[in-house]
């Protein structure tokens, strides 16, 4: 198994900082988790033809997670891949990936009516598009590799139903190696027992602990993004081999090192800062 951050994420658009998502390699497979902004871009700096690729797996709907996803599909089929890939997420991904293709209906028209005067066919992008929604289990099992999903907390605790408002955390496992990519979350037992014992956990790390200093930052720090006040103590009851922190607000370089400073003080395994094109797992 190998794995690269293709996209750290943040809140706002940064000319160095694609959305979040990344790649995992195993074998001949290639799956990306989330879908964030210049997700096909990273996909080929990273070193995989654009049409190299059949799974994608969204944690949930918000549009830093999602707003890459058509340039990612389209890119593909523009390149005629022709082959199945499939997209999983939470209740509302295949009613999302619809609306892009009616979104996108004119451009499928003029494709579809270009490729009966070339060589090289396309199929109908809606017919290569396979979308699954998913709940908590075992979503996906292959002969190499398998995934499973289980909810996480973001923003549940303001209010938010699990079925108006899914969030799913996914677990790749090949053999005795496991990876964990959180997506937004913050600390929760369902998060911490799903996590246990994996080689590496991908966790969003918003905050500081000293930037959590008035309503809204502690509003946000416990029911929407993780802190390093928290992020330490879910690597630590997990056992996790390495947490890789990604989603972190902009900070200065001080800042950052009170974040690794403040989850030591819980958890003695590797923390990495995450960056994009950082290869995390080989």
């Amino acid at each position: 198994m190998k794995a690269i951050i293709l996209g750290t994420g943040g809140p706002r658009p940064d000319p160095n900082r694609m959305g979040p998502s990344t790649l995992v390699s195993i074998g001949d497979d290639n799956i990306i988790i989330d879908a964030g902004r210049g997700v096909a871009t990273r996909l080929v700096q990273a070193g995989v033809l654009i049409t190299d690729y059949g799974y994608v797996f969204i944690t949930h709907h918000h549009f830093d997670h999602t707003g890459g996803l058509a340039d990612l599909l389209f890119a593909a089929w523009n390149k005629a891949r022709n082959k199945t890939i499939h997209v999983y997420g939470p209740m509302g991904t295949r009613k999302m990936v619809n609306h892009l293709f009616e979104a996108y209906e004119r451009d499928i028209w003029y494709r579809m009516s270009e490729t009966k005067l070339t060589v090289e066919k396309l199929i109908d992008i809606r017919k290569m598009v396979r979308v699954h929604d998913v709940e908590p289990g075992i979503i996906y099992q292959g002969d190499k590799w398998m995934v499973s999903a289980e909810y996480v907390e973001h923003g549940h605790g303001l209010g938010l139903s699990v079925e108006d408002w899914p969030c799913l955390s996914y677990r790749i496992t090949e053999g005795e190696r496991s990876l964990v990519i959180s997506g937004d979350a913050v600390y929760s037992s369902k998060l911490i027992q799903f996590s246990k014992d994996a080689d590496a956990l991908i966790m969003c790390c918003y905050f500081a602990g000293e930037e959590v200093n008035d309503h809204d930052t502690r509003l946000i720090a416990e029911h929407v993004l993780t802190s390093s006040l928290d992020a330490g103590r879910i690597a630590a009851e997990a056992h996790v081999g390495k947490m890789v922190l990604v989603h972190i607000k902009e900070k200065p370089q001080r800042l950052l090192d009170a974040m690794v400073d403040d989850i030591r003080k819980d958890y003695d395994g590797e923390v990495i800062v995450g960056e994009d094109l950082l290869k995390i797992m080989d």
